[in-house]
């Protein structure tokens, strides 16, 4: 008897779970992307730079740490945006009334608007050096901390829209 009901048990949590595994399954290929540039953006230290004794030296190793960003950055931003497309709108119609404001929509907006302000903030930070050596690394070495924080934020926002659905 013991059994028979560990047996419905499991048949019931199978059939209870299947409709959220098949809902989940579009977003598979995307969130495991997703995670794949999330862990290489972090395999790295914050201070990767760090144990370089020259300017040129520092500035060499912090561009070269910014391009490795960027570049995972870049395929997150696609993971992202293809989570979002997985759950656009089906028609037409319910594309248009929703406009702007579609998940694809709302996430090509704030990134545009994140360049702009990472752009004017390091700026201001290579503004501050007064055109001294360390200028260029300083702006590479703040954009290399800000797409950091970025992808921590996107990939919040991702993954609470996963656990919300």
């Amino acid at each position: 008897m013991e059994r028979l009901v560990n047996r419905l048990v499991c048949c019931a949590l199978t059939l209870s779970l299947a409709p959220t595994a098949a809902h989940a399954q579009p977003h598979h290929s995307h969130v495991a992307d997703a995670k794949r540039e999330y862990a290489a953006i972090f395999s790295h230290p914050d201070n990767p730079c760090s144990m370089e004794q020259t300017t040129a030296g520092y500035d060499d190793c912090i561009g070269k740490e910014l391009a490795f960003t960027e570049a995972h950055l870049a395929a997150l931003l696609t993971a992202v945006r293809g989570i979002a497309s997985d759950d656009a709108p089906a028609s037409p119609a319910e594309s248009a009334m929703l406009a702007g404001n579609t998940e694809l929509a709302l996430i090509n907006n704030a990134d545009a608007a994140w360049r702009e302000y990472r752009g004017n903030v390091c700026r201001l930070m290579e503004a501050g050096m007064a055109g001294g050596s360390g200028a260029g690394a300083t702006g590479d070495e703040c954009e290399y901390r800000m797409d950091r924080q970025y992808a921590q934020q996107l990939t919040d926002a991702v993954y609470l829209k996963i656990l919300a659905d």
